[in-house]
């Protein structure tokens, strides 16, 4: 038998060890939930000994009370580390990880909760010394001495945990941290124009300087969707920075009246909230192209010491102040995700194009419309707007070869509607290339080669995308639907769950937590989940009473069958929803009629037939397979 290790190799992963057991703790809650459990025991007990000086039966109980009180305490420390808080209730806490901002708000009510016990405690002893005259009760000395100090042991061992490990201690947290590169989030800017209507500027003005400043070297810069996920809500600065692990953040307003813009920048660092430059520029709309290149250049310099190395790219050829803000317009409505707004984008853009005939980007941007609008709508016809989506990104690709959203824009219409798979991958690794730091490109490809069957490949695009833009709901979606397409089920929930505590009413995610709960067999929890969504769809509450009725009679196959039922009549029904149902039920000849209507349609759903595991009764079929080959997934 094998000697276990002794001296400093054993001693230092049992210090590893120890160190992560406390960081674990400390981001379940674990030591905020146990101050608030003494002070709260405490004060029930002083308040039932007050009360039992002139209530016998209380007196009497008290000391029951002391005891459950005593037992109790190792239970809720056991559910705070198994159970936490979300919006939609107590869910079991996933093991490892960064807290994220559901852990961040019930941290600090428990600490509003300490502070009013605390507080509660000093008036108590005030009221038995001033108003009762009785001896105070010395207890409460003791008691939050005790809390005082567990809630010292979480700061401290977050301190630790945000420098790094000290030396002996988990070193490679350390290294890690020390070797990772200089960080920046822009914050969305604020419209302070006199009627309040130039939101859409403001925020493509922090959209732009997000994208300018990717392409600085030896800069990390979150995606625009993470950074924007922070807008209207009441957070701070260290808040956001810790969300988004960035050192510093770029915030600023915009006033625009007529063709003039006042800009106000200022750049933070987050650890102590100082002012590292601030800068009014007072302009012309004419000259806004050169003026985020100023914003940029001077956050640039200010970082300028861990800089050493950064640079800003060449200028770009400027394009009309109109065509600018026409585009602007229409990515401040394309970023919104609904069939109404991808109308108005597009309209937009086809105005840039018209102020602005050579305007790439406003081609790009028509392309990603077309492309998304029948994926939102199933009213939409993808054999009407795939088209005009290819064409406009080719042109855009005739204007500049070298932008890379004009071949990420390519390489998605070649995948959703040509399923031409080679030709959309070359587009989408010529897009990484040019911008390795833009998260859609990274996402597009993940599900490419996940649908391809290459599932490392593609998993570690998926979380390439997240870490470039970790709040983004769709990068999260990606990502959970990638692992459920892999059959890591466990972890799909996982990350769909996440996807949800980010934004419980994202109905995308309930129906593919759906769809992971269903292939893990957990039916009850499939029906419970598929419910809720359909319920943020506005489906008729009458019908979402009817399936989960149709569940509890007859079970998973009933709750299919009613559905088929249901969604058969729909005007503009789903196919893929009614075939993947009747291929669960066994039901193949019809499963397949609506994968024909779907492949006559060229619907996007289609790419994932040859790795969902809905479609596994069929997958001996030749139809099946026929139809594989014709999607080129065979």
């Amino acid at each position: 038998m094998t000697e276990p290790p002794h001296g400093p190799t054993h001693q230092h992963r049992l210090g590893a060890f120890e160190f992560q057991l406390l960081s674990e703790l400390r981001r379940r809650n674990v030591f905020r939930v146990a101050g608030a459990y003494l002070g709260a025991s405490w004060f029930l007990v002083h308040m039932g000994t007050v009360l039992g000086e002139n209530f016998a039966v209380l007196h009497q109980l008290m000391p029951a009370v002391i005891a459950g009180l005593a037992a109790g305490l190792p239970l809720v420390l056991l559910l705070a580390w198994l159970f936490e808080l979300t919006p939609e209730g107590f869910k079991l806490t996933h093991s490892g990880g960064r807290r994220n901002p559901i852990h961040e708000i019930t941290a600090r009510k428990l600490e509003i909760i300490i502070v009013a016990l605390l507080a509660l405690a000093v008036i108590a002893m005030l009221t038995d010394r001033w108003l009762l005259h009785r001896p105070a009760d010395e207890s409460a000395v003791p008691v939050f001495t005790l809390v005082i100090l567990v809630l010292l042991a979480d700061r401290l061992v977050g301190r630790r945990s945000a420098h790094g490990a000290s030396e002996g201690v988990a070193p490679s947290l350390a290294l890690a941290h020390a070797a990772a590169p200089p960080s920046i989030a822009v914050l969305p800017f604020v419209d302070m124009s006199e009627h309040r209507d130039q939101e859409y500027f403001s925020d493509g003005l922090s959209e732009e300087l997000i994208t300018l400043l990717t392409k600085a070297a030896d800069l990390r810069v979150p995606a625009r969707t993470s950074c924007f996920y922070f807008k209207g809500r009441q957070t701070t600065v260290a808040e956001i920075a810790k969300a988004l692990n960035v050192e510093h953040l770029l915030e600023g307003s915009v006033r625009k009246s007529g063709d003039r813009v006042r800009i106000t920048v200022q750049l933070i660092r987050a650890d102590n909230g100082y002012h590292l430059w601030a800068e009014n520029y007072d302009r012309r709309l004419d000259d806004i192209f050169e003026v985020q290149r100023e914003i940029a250049g001077a956050v640039v310099a200010a970082l300028k010491g861990k800089l050493l190395s950064g640079t800003l790219p060449p200028p770009v050829a400027l394009h009309s102040s109109e065509a600018y803000q026409l585009y602007l317009l229409g990515r401040f409505h394309w970023n919104k995700r609904s069939p109404q707004d991808f109308r108005k984008a597009i309209e937009f853009f086809r105005q840039a194009i018209v102020a602005h005939p050579d305007y790439p980007l406003a081609f790009s941007g028509i392309a990603d419309s077309f492309s998304l609008l029948p994926i939102y709508d199933s009213a939409v016809k993808a054999t009407e707007t795939m088209p005009q989506a290819k064409q406009a990104a080719l042109k855009a690709l005739s204007l500049d070869d070298g932008l890379a959203e004009a071949h990420a824009s390519l390489a998605l219409t070649l995948s959703l509607f040509d399923y031409d798979w080679e030709g959309a991958e070359q587009h989408l690794k010529r897009a990484i290339e040019l911008s390795p730091n833009a998260p859609s490109p990274h996402q597009w490809y993940c599900e490419l080669l996940v649908n391809a069957g290459r599932f490392e490949e593609g998993l570690a695009h998926g979380r390439r995308a997240l870490q470039i833009d970790p709040l983004s709901l769709v990068a999260n979606l990606g990502l959970g639907i990638a692992l459920n397409s892999a059959r890591r089920y466990d972890e799909a929930i996982a990350q769909l769950q996440k996807t949800l505590e980010l934004d419980p009413r994202f109905a995308d995610a309930s129906y593919f937590l759906f769809e992971a709960y269903a292939n893990k067999g957990m039916y009850a929890e499939a029906v419970e989940v598929y419910a809720r969504q359909k319920r943020l769809d506005g489906e008729p509450a009458a019908e979402i009473e009817a399936m989960q009725q149709a569940f509890a009679a007859r079970s998973w196959e009933g709750f299919l069958w009613h559905r088929i039922g249901f969604l058969e009549a729909l005007p503009h029904p789903i196919p893929e929803e009614i075939a993947a149902s009747a291929a669960r039920v066994g039901e193949l000849d019809k499963a397949l009629t609506w994968l024909e209507r779907s492949y006559e349609g060229r619907s996007a759903r289609l790419t994932h037939l040859k790795v969902d595991a809905r479609y596994d009764k069929l997958r001996g079929d030749p139809r099946f397979v026929r139809l594989l080959s014709r999607i080129g997934l065979a």
